[in-house]
């Protein structure tokens, strides 16, 4: 008997595993129930962490309005990426915003993972040089109804 043969096979039993999970995996996602409509709180951020900060999202069809509290808006079409839980797009900061981000365009990605909305925005600037903008959202329930609400501040 050769001495290798319980660990190839504990190896190929891996192998197949992993397979499956990969496979799975989108409907494991999608199965926790997250859609990206509706108002998200930032809970996460890349920067400073924002209690204030929060993101609309409204659907039609394939594509998401994405607007958020710090005046800019993207469209991003889902399914680019291969799975219903993400999508991409562009957009552009508001011109009436007061930071260094005022006027710039931008790619965004937003995906659902585990009920809540990971965003990557890459900025471009003036400068030809890209900021990385990156947060993490989450729906709130209003205690007294069960709906979904944003906390005002």
């Amino acid at each position: 008997m050769n001495p290798w043969q319980p660990a190839l096979a504990f190896h190929r039993l891996f192998g197949i595993l992993l397979v499956l999970a990969i496979a799975l995996w989108p409907t494991v996602v999608r199965a926790d129930g997250a859609t990206f409509p509706g108002q998200w709180q930032q809970v996460a951020s890349g920067m400073d962490a924002c209690v204030a900060c929060w993101v609309e999202i409204r659907r039609n069809g394939p594509v998401l309005k994405v607007t958020g509290k710090g005046g800019w808006v993207a469209v991003a079409h889902v399914g680019r990426a291969g799975d219903d839980n993400s999508a991409e797009g562009i957009g552009r900061w508001g011109e009436s915003d007061a930071s260094h981000y005022s006027g710039q365009p931008f790619d965004i990605r937003v995906a659902i993972v585990d009920k809540h909305l990971y965003m990557d925005m890459l900025v471009q600037m003036d400068d030809g040089s890209t900021r990385a903008v990156r947060a993490i959202f989450d729906k709130r329930r209003s205690e007294k109804s069960g709906r979904r609400v944003m906390v005002k501040s």
